[in-house]
């Protein structure tokens, strides 16, 4: 009896490492994939502008075009970052086809690095290691509940690869995915990251022994940001000094961030009045081309971008680069192309931020804290964009790997974070998520289920707030050996209580479905 126990509770350990094992290896092949296809459109829109050139790439991007909106007609899904589809179906709001979903989110994004979108690799990474969590829960027949704690703990793993940063996985499970932090999410994050990440690397590592394939960056262990190395702190004035400045760069990443999501929302609106997926997306596509043919390193996930700027550009062309990539990135993710917005993210709050140290150093500030003030503008922009301040700390510790900068940042964020809230910033994952939801078809109606928890369930000696319960569906009542006991969040689950469990706007029929994986139903209403 203590071994069949054992064996079910290290079940979501092992389910886990399964899930990041696979996660690893698609997500890094897609990496690869995703280097080499943005290589070569850079090299198509750094050709000499001739008329052939120049209506060459017209043409590749209206082909692009016109094979993206037939992908996204086929598969619905498959539209947007990929971070909103994951999350909604780890908390169980959202349902999708995981093996046709995963596929054309990989095909989507390739198309759009292809044509030189202005989007990133990342958010594909994570909807695809959701999926890939759901069909290996599904494959083994696992449960509803069981499955959104592996789709869960893919999406962590496809951000830790895309970034190379395990900390920030588990963290935006916690903080993101969920907004909640729960022993049984951590679990399922770390069981998941942890063999990701080494996959991922075996294999850059092979592929960074192809002289090609390294040119591109593809290598083990890189950071993402290795180009921002930290300054340390000699003295506790030049610490003073950048914690001013980071106090001004959370005010104004809160506005800039502010500006982003409300606009993100509105070409969101306009564009979601086009039925036909063809003419929805063609305006953004040319945008992008026009662009990309009169500045060739302003497309792209960012990364161009970013690397191109420096202290010594001109103020006149950071601000139009600036106000380029805001403009094409917003009109790309409210156009629901297929592509994160993570990297773009990190490329407007890159140039913002080199804005912000050139006015700093000709204020007097030491050149040499120029990258840390890159890299507080970066995380302030992104915390107070996600609504995610502490997976914006760590993932600025792991893309510069460097701890000097940690108390500004804190600062900037913090700032950041308390700005947006009193300006009402809706975090952007989660306002694409409900969007999303309010599309599904919902139902008005109010379920109440009572039944008892066997032995075999996956919530015995679990708390209430640790259990991923059907989506929109509260416990109400609890008796344990005929005594009632009024439920909380720390209320632990044993064999044999009652639980009344109250849903609204869900199928019963789906309820009903899900519920048996908890309590052996007794009667409903």
């Amino acid at each position: 009896m203590k071994k069949t126990k054992l064996l079910h509770n290290l079940q979501p350990l092992l389910f886990g490492c399964i899930t990041g094992i696979v996660c690893g290896a698609v997500i890094a092949l897609f990496l690869v994939c995703s280097r080499i296809v943005i290589s070569f459109a850079f090299s198509v829109y750094s050709l000499e502008r001739t008329v052939l050139a120049v209506t060459c790439t017209l043409i590749l991007v209206l082909l692009c075009c016109l094979i993206t909106a037939v992908l996204q007609m086929l598969v619905p899904a498959a539209k947007g970052s990929g971070i909103p589809l994951a999350e909604g179906c780890a908390r169980g709001m959202l349902k999708a086809k995981w093996l046709r979903t995963a596929a054309a989110l990989i095909a989507g994004s390739l198309l759009a690095f292809l044509s030189g979108m202005p989007l990133g690799s990342e958010g594909p990474s994570i909807g695809v290691g959701g999926l890939i969590g759901e069909g290996v829960g599904r494959m083994a027949k696992k449960p509803v509940q069981f499955r959104r704690y592996l789709i869960t703990g893919g999406a962590s793993a496809g951000l830790a690869v895309a970034f190379n940063a395990p900390l920030t996985g588990v963290a935006f499970a916690l903080e993101e995915t969920h907004r909640r932090f729960s022993p049984s999410i951590l679990l399922a994050a770390f069981s998941a990251v942890v063999p990701a990440v080494m996959v991922s690397q075996l294999i850059f590592w092979g592929f960074s022994h192809v002289p090609y394939l390294s040119s591109l960056g593809i290598k083990a262990g890189a950071a993402a940001l290795h180009s921002l190395k930290q300054a340390d702190y000699k003295s506790i004035a030049d610490l003073f000094t950048i914690c001013a400045v980071a106090a001004g760069v959370g005010v104004l990443c809160a506005l800039l961030a502010a500006a982003f999501n409300c606009c993100i929302f509105l070409f969101g609106k306009l564009f979601g009045k086009i039925k036909s997926a063809p003419l929805r997306l063609l305006p953004v596509f040319m945008l992008t081309a026009v662009f990309g043919l009169c500045i060739a390193y302003v497309v792209g996930t960012g990364e161009a971008t970013f690397d191109k700027v420096s202290i010594a550009t001109t103020a006149g062309m950071l601000i139009l680069l600036l106000i380029m990539r805001f403009v094409m990135t917003v009109a790309a993710s409210g156009s629901s192309a297929t592509g994160g917005l993570f990297l773009p993210m990190i490329a407007i709050g890159g140039i913002l931020g080199t804005i912000i140290a050139k006015v700093a150093v000709y204020c007097g500030m030491s050149a040499a804290f120029v990258p840390n003030v890159i890299m507080l503008t970066i995380s302030a922009f992104y915390a107070a964009s996600a609504g995610a301040p502490i997976s914006a700390i760590v993932l600025s510790v792991e893309l510069t790997m460097s701890f000097a900068n940690i108390l500004p940042c804190a600062v900037a964020v913090g700032i950041a974070s308390a700005v947006a809230a009193v300006l009402r910033t809706a975090p952007l994952y989660e306002r694409m998520m409900e969007n999303l939801y309010e599309q599904t078809e919902l139902i008005d109606n109010d379920i109440t289920v009572t039944g008892v928890i066997p032995a075999s369930s996956f919530i015995c000696g679990r708390r209430i707030r640790d259990v991923l319960w059907p989506h929109n569906s509260l416990v109400t009542e609890l008796s344990r050996d005929s005594v009632g006991i009024v439920p909380d969040g720390e209320t632990v689950l044993t064999e044999g209580d009652v639980l009344t469990i109250r849903a609204e706007k869900i199928d019963e029929q789906v309820f009903i479905e899900q519920i048996q994986d908890y309590i052996i139903t007794r009667n409903r209403n």
